[in-house]
């Protein structure tokens, strides 16, 4: 009976007392473990594709060194990536609201692994940069068909958890993904895109044998919406196009720490090897912090969680140029990544409670173009700023444009916790 009282002390009944530690452990744990298993699985998959996500990693090497082009002709190659990833957002998100979100994701898992495999075969830059664009403009059709599949399996308490560990799961695969595409570019380029698609089709096969359709059958829901009507409803959501903008302008800023930042660092003197390890902090955090800190963040209101992240992100961006040390720079990643490990779960979990379900793919393909635009912009942009008028403008102009973004969420809380109380989709089981 000893260990049955709770006033036994004995050293045997302490063993099996949880330390707060464990019991606060447990619980976060328990969060994440009590999600369906399509989520689960999804972020399985999502973490086996990443690790062989190594094209857009040496593809500037590969066009360079391989086919023989020039560097100018190999940036256009990352731009003709980025338009084919603009237009396939949007046919993405449309697939998945008229199709399903599981045949959307297999057609681009699939296809895009037949594209990759197109890629090791062609020679010619001309014919490899088309390649490219029709690999990013079938294979990218995942994403919002992926993002509309979490919205539609969990719960509102659910969704910033299950949008974080997706999060969490593709920063912890590509964190894989540079050493061992370092080591088979060193062997064949071809063994690049051929475990890309190794990787890609496994994903697939996840999804094909063990994910169900996740949106809801045609008699449980309303007629489905037309094209042109869902580009009128969603143009004239005027919450969702402001939101959707900051979420653009924040991102060509936050891209800079992966595209003028290393340029900054190698005027400073650092190498190549150097601003490696000081990124790595980036995915080390996420991959630690992102479970805990959802979870501790969920009980707050989420429009106020997205301005405390942006101000972490912009006195994190804004210090960048006050020191030229390596502490002081891992200091200035490490403020920058914790705006993004608050923000990250919150955006798309708003923007899945936004939508009815019959147009969560299309407004998440909308949300998503955010990405791909930025692609785009941010490093001719920085580039330009750099190049031109020195890191005393650049990172001094990160600030004023992030705390510009942070003054706009301010205005939009409002209406984001408004028009989250008023969704009956919020409230709702799926």
């Amino acid at each position: 009976m000893g260990c049955q009282t709770r006033r036994s002390h004995s050293p045997a009944c302490e063993s099996y007392e949880m330390s707060p530690l464990a019991r606060t452990t447990n619980t976060i744990l328990r969060k994440y473990l009590d999600l369906p298993a399509a989520v689960h699985l999804l972020c399985f998959g999502a973490f086996i594709n990443r690790i062989g996500s190594f094209v857009m990693l040496f593809l500037t090497i590969y066009v360079t060194e391989q086919l023989g082009a020039s560097e100018r002709f190999a940036t256009w190659c990352v731009s003709a990536f980025g338009c084919g990833c603009m237009l396939s957002n949007l046919i993405g998100g449309q697939l998945a609201d008229q199709i399903g979100r599981r045949r959307t994701l297999l057609l681009g898992l699939f296809g895009g692994a037949t594209l990759l495999i197109v890629l090791s075969i062609v020679k010619t830059p001309i014919a490899f940069m088309l390649a490219l664009f029709l690999f990013a403009l079938v294979m990218e059709m995942y994403r919002p068909a992926t993002a509309a599949f979490l919205g539609d399996v969990t719960t509102a308490e659910q969704r910033p958890h299950a949008y974080g560990l997706m999060f969490m799961a593709i920063n912890l695969g590509f964190s894989f993904a540079p050493p061992i595409g370092g080591a088979l570019s060193e062997r064949s380029f071809s063994s690049l895109f051929l475990t890309d698609a190794l990787t890609t089709a496994l994903y697939g096969v996840v999804v094909f044998l063990f994910v169900r359709e996740s949106m809801p059958r045609p008699a449980e829901r309303v007629e489905q919406v037309p094209f042109r009507q869902a580009v009128r409803q969603i143009a004239g959501d005027s919450t969702f196009v402001q939101f959707s903008l900051c979420h653009l302008i924040s991102l060509i800023v936050f891209m800079q720490g992966f595209t003028t930042l290393p340029l900054y660092l190698r005027q400073l003197g650092f190498s190549k090897q150097e601003f490696g390890l000081m990124i790595c902090i980036n995915g080390l955090l996420i991959v630690l912090l992102q479970m805990p800190v959802t979870h501790w963040l969920s009980r707050f209101d989420r429009a106020k969680i997205l301005v405390v992240g942006e101000l972490f992100l912009a006195v994190g961006f804004g210090l960048t140029g006050f020191g030229q040390s390596a502490a002081w720079i891992v200091g200035t990643i490490m403020l920058w990544t914790l705006g993004e490990i608050l923000q990250s779960p919150f955006k798309q979990a708003i923007v899945a409670e936004m939508a009815r379900p019959e147009l969560r793919g299309r407004y998440m393909g909308i949300f998503n173009l955010a990405f791909a635009a930025a692609l785009m912009i941010a490093p001719v942009a920085g580039g330009e700023l750099l190049t031109r008028f020195g890191p005393n403008v650049l990172w001094p102009c990160c600030f004023i444009t992030l705390m510009v973004t942070t003054a706009m969420y301010v205005r939009l809380g409002s209406r984001l916790s408004s028009r989250r109380a008023d969704n009956p989709a919020v409230v709702s089981e799926p």
